[in-house]
């Protein structure tokens, strides 16, 4: 066999990646796991009174069980966002709103 036509192994993950990247497909992949992760990676209290609803353009939108908490997590957004994309090892959410 010539050795133009030998190609050396790679790992599964590597062509994954690359073929997501290349597919477009990342982004959104980060995205879906912003909202299904987001209850670890903001910890328990939090998630007992808020749950990632969905994500559009780095728009997280989160459900709040009441106004209280709402304004309580006002104040940690952006301590939250750096926490979110930190946990994804990338810049996947811009903003955060609760609803």
């Amino acid at each position: 066999m010539s050795e133009s036509r030998i190609r050396r192994a790679e790992k599964i993950g590597d062509v994954l990646s690359r073929t997501l990247k290349h597919l477009g497909l990342t982004q959104r992949l980060n995205e879906a796991d912003v909202v299904r992760l987001f209850p670890e990676i903001v910890g328990a209290k939090i998630a007992e009174k808020a749950h990632a609803v969905s994500i559009n353009k780095g728009i997280l939108r989160v459900k709040v069980s009441s106004a209280v908490w709402r304004q309580e997590l006002n104040f940690t957004r952006v301590e939250m966002i750096e926490k979110l994309n930190a946990a994804l090892g990338a810049n996947v959410v811009r903003e955060i709103h609760f609803s």
